[in-house]
């Protein structure tokens, strides 16, 4: 079973993934992967973060690149890379860097958490001990770098549910509740489980994610079976 969860700032929805993980028995990751791309390419996680969810400047990017030698476009093929193999493992839950718009196995669900933003406000405010303008400011930027960093590297509207199997609005729900939602559907998809049996398979994947549209995202399944569906016209 693979979870992907794609999340607004302050949406609680990293305590949320840790119990849907926990009532699966499945590993987060999160951190993790940029610490794995770090010492893939010997470099100091301080300096790849900068590739990590946000979008950099131009003269931000290159003076980590005159750093270590390593650009955004190597960041990203390593994540890519990273994110193909642990959907390979078939027991994860992935936290945002994009992954529902890389992984497409038919089985792995794809998760949205949002909140109201007086919610979140209030959250950071409460949080962070600053007002309530500057708290916006804070989840505005967050929320921005990583809609910036989807569209720029996979071409992605982190904001259109059709890219989601799921999306929960964390505020109208404990965190128990969402978490058991997300377990039972992911338990559901889980069913349609089609995992890349051998490094051809595999190979073959990373091709058709290089060929596929971009808009929407679809599980490979989806998108033959929305192929040969005959299309209708909107009901007037």
């Amino acid at each position: 079973m693979v979870i992907t969860v794609s999340r607004e700032a302050e949406s609680g929805a990293e305590e949320i993934a840790r119990l849907a993980a926990e009532r699966e028995g499945l590993q987060v990751a999160d951190r993790a992967i940029l610490e794995r791309i770090a010492q893939q390419e010997g470099a100091p996680v301080a300096h790849l973060s900068l590739f990590d969810e946000t979008a950099p400047g131009t003269v931000e990017a290159l003076i980590v690149e005159w750093r270590t030698s390593i650009s955004q476009a190597v960041y990203l093929r390593r994540l890519v890379h990273i994110l193909l193999l642990l959907e390979r493992e078939d027991n994860m839950l992935v936290m945002g860097r994009g992954a529902a718009f890389v992984l497409t196995d038919p089985g792995t669900l794809h998760v949205r958490m949002v909140a109201p933003m007086p919610c979140r406000i209030a959250l950071v405010m409460q949080r962070q001990g600053v007002s309530r303008t500057v708290a916006e400011r804070v989840l505005l930027r967050s929320d921005a770098e990583r809609a910036k960093f989807v569209r720029q590297a996979f071409g992605g509207d982190i904001e259109s549910p059709a890219h989601y199997d799921l999306v929960v609005n964390t505020a109208e729900l404990s965190a128990e509740a969402a978490a058991e939602i997300i377990s039972l559907a992911a338990e559901r998809k889980s069913e349609r489980r089609i995992a890349a049996a051998t490094p051809d398979d595999f190979l073959s994947r990373m091709s058709r994610l290089r060929r596929r549209p971009r808009m929407p995202r679809v599980s490979e399944m989806t998108w033959e079976r929305c192929q040969r569906r005959p299309l209708r016209p909107f009901a007037q």
